[in-house]
């Protein structure tokens, strides 16, 4: 009898250990969970508070609007003042003629680049903006003057997104792209001297809230 109970009193002590292990287990995951969750929220909130004070380091100030049809889809995006609004971007047409580099540059000091054209609906967009009578700037070039065609961003040259004009591009010496208004042919991209001086186009990644 006293030997059945040892047995059973061991049996107890066993299950109660291994359902204390398990309880502990459980509250270290949950822990860990929430952990996790706020870490992560706290990394997706600041990021655009990040960006937002990046961007107040290069324009005094900024035009927030909501995007998405239904309530559950609604959020606030911001671009610089007078830059215009389409997809995840922003745009802005620069009127001072200049070369290529230095276009880049003056993009990238107000926290962008050059644009990069990925579709149709982009390149129909941006040159309702446009003078036909001038020529501007793409973030797009060959610097070897071979042929390989590469955007500013990295975003890789497509060859099923293009908008050449005929029989352009012509020149290895004409190393950067442009988009310019020619008559009948409207708007198109055409190689350029780098050196040469035009105007230009600006682009950035909206901020979302």
């Amino acid at each position: 009898m006293v030997q059945e109970r040892q047995t059973q009193g061991k049996a107890v002590c066993w299950t109660l250990r291994l359902w204390s292990v398990a309880v502990v287990s459980m509250l270290l995951l949950s822990t860990c969970f929430i952990v996790s969750g706020i870490v992560t929220y706290k990394f997706m909130m600041d990021k655009p508070s990040r960006r937002l004070s990046e961007l107040h380091t290069y324009h005094s100030s900024l035009t927030c609007f909501s995007e998405g049809t239904m309530m559950s889809e609604k959020m606030w995006a911001s671009c610089p003042n007078h830059w215009k609004s389409f997809g995840s971007s922003c745009y802005l047409i620069c009127t001072k003629e200049n070369f290529w580099i230095i276009s880049e540059q003056n993009c990238v000091q107000m926290g962008a680049h050059l644009v990069v054209i990925n579709t149709e609906a982009e390149q129909n967009f941006i040159i309702q903006q446009l003078n036909e009578s001038r020529t501007y700037f793409l973030g797009l070039s060959d610097p070897q003057g071979n042929g390989k065609w590469q955007w500013i961003d990295n975003t890789p040259f497509s060859q099923n997104i293009r908008f050449w004009h005929p029989q352009e591009p012509n020149l290895p010496e004409e190393q950067c792209a442009s988009i310019v208004y020619w008559n009948p042919l409207k708007w198109g991209w055409n190689d350029v001297f780098c050196d040469n001086k035009h105007y230009s186009i600006c682009q950035m990644k909206k901020i979302y809230l």
